[in-house]
């Protein structure tokens, strides 16, 4: 990973496979980002078939683009590298465009809410990198420099955090930029206090922040670990975390490979709960979300308490039960969905009910993250 840039580190090691996809161009826009496509089509055939049913005929929409390459409803040139995403309780989604350093505000169907919001980088108030992005509707906590609390705050790969509560720009609040590089964050609440923890990539370990942002220590250990395995995101679970790892190459960034990933669950106080998922599908695993009853649909509510982990890697989402069991991967027109770029994928708040709860929303980085996607997965 280097920061403040659009990961073009990364850029080298995908010329070949890039090559290859030149050749499928023309049958298939969602394309895939795999490492190994010959690794990754072995294994994947054998696991489809087993694929049930619940898992079939998912379609995928593409809200907004930064271009029309993927044919979306709307274009939005400031969504570049979409990468994380929230929900007011209202149901507004916030996305991070880290290459352009902007928040894009939009409704359930992808119309602009708001002008983009400025993030800032270590040295401006503009050109940051951010990456994950929570909302707090807390009336006391994370307050910015005019003592009012953020409502949504970013993490950025430049290693700062900042805070947004009204206008065209966030706040910076923790600068990092020596130490860190933010891939993803949560906020949870340990003990009656909330916290943000942040996915720090660049040393390999969660950095957590109080409600002041001041750093605290929590350990977030995993003893068994294999080696070379970083943090690539964290997010929240019914006030567990989930902690998605990827594994890390010679150059710093991570490895795109099948069965390179890991994700383990936490307590707020950084004790591990235990491992959840180990390999098998997983390739640079970072967006997870828990589905509702209905997702699947009808028929299919006994699925409803089932995890759904994105792969960066690959792009493709895969199903497991609350045990870690790999259920299969969801799958349109008789082919796992392939989402280039992958990175967060939600479901919008319970509190938002004019949006289907059904709606499994993404964004995606395509094109080794030189553009952006929003969109969603519904039945």
């Amino acid at each position: 990973m280097k920061k403040n840039t659009l990961r073009l580190a990364g850029t080298a090691r995908f010329i070949s496979i890039f090559a290859l996809l030149l050749l499928n161009f023309s049958c298939q826009k969602n394309l895939d980002k795999n490492a190994d496509p010959k690794s990754s089509a072995s294994t994947l055939s054998s696991k489809n078939e087993k694929d049930p049913k619940a898992l079939k005929d998912f379609t995928q929409v593409n809200l907004v683009g930064d271009n029309m390459e993927y044919n979306p409803a709307r274009v939005d040139p400031l969504l570049v590298n979409a990468w994380g995403l929230t929900f007011s309780t209202g149901g507004t989604a916030w996305l991070s465009a880290e290459a352009t350093g902007k928040s894009a505000v939009y409704n359930k169907d992808g119309g602009q809410v708001l002008s983009a919001v400025s993030i800032p980088s270590p040295t401006s108030a503009t050109g940051g990198h951010p990456t994950g992005i929570v909302f707090s509707g807390s009336a006391t906590d994370f307050k910015l420099l005019n003592g009012n609390p953020a409502r949504f705050i970013f993490a950025g790969d430049d290693g700062v955090i900042s805070g947004w509560n009204g206008g065209t720009a966030a706040v910076r609040m923790v600068n990092n930029s020596a130490t860190a590089a933010y891939l993803g964050l949560a906020l949870a609440s340990d003990a009656g206090n909330n916290f943000l923890y942040a996915a720090n990539f660049e040393q390999g370990k969660i950095d957590v922040f109080d409600k002041t942002f001041t750093a605290v220590n929590k350990t977030f250990t995993d003893p068994n670990l294999p080696a070379g395995y970083s943090p690539f995101n964290i997010q929240a679970i019914d006030n567990k975390l989930y902690v998605m790892y990827a594994k890390v190459g010679a150059g710093g960034d991570e490895i795109h490979h099948p069965g390179f990933g890991l994700v383990d669950i936490y307590n707020p106080d950084g004790s591990l709960v235990t491992r959840f998922i180990s390999n098998g599908q997983l390739n640079s695993p970072w967006g997870i979300a828990k589905a509702p009853a209905g997702f699947y649909g009808s028929g299919s509510e006994s699925l409803g308490n089932t995890y759904l982990v994105g792969n960066f890697g690959d792009g493709h989402i895969n199903a497991y039960s609350s045990d870690g069991t790999f259920l299969g991967q969801l799958r349109e027109h008789g082919k796992p969905i392939d989402i280039e770029g992958l990175w967060a994928i939600s479901f919008a708040p319970v509190t938002a009910t004019l949006i289907d709860p059904n709606r499994l929303y993404f964004t995606a980085g395509p094109d080794d993250e030189t553009h952006g996607l929003f969109g969603y997965i519904v039945k």
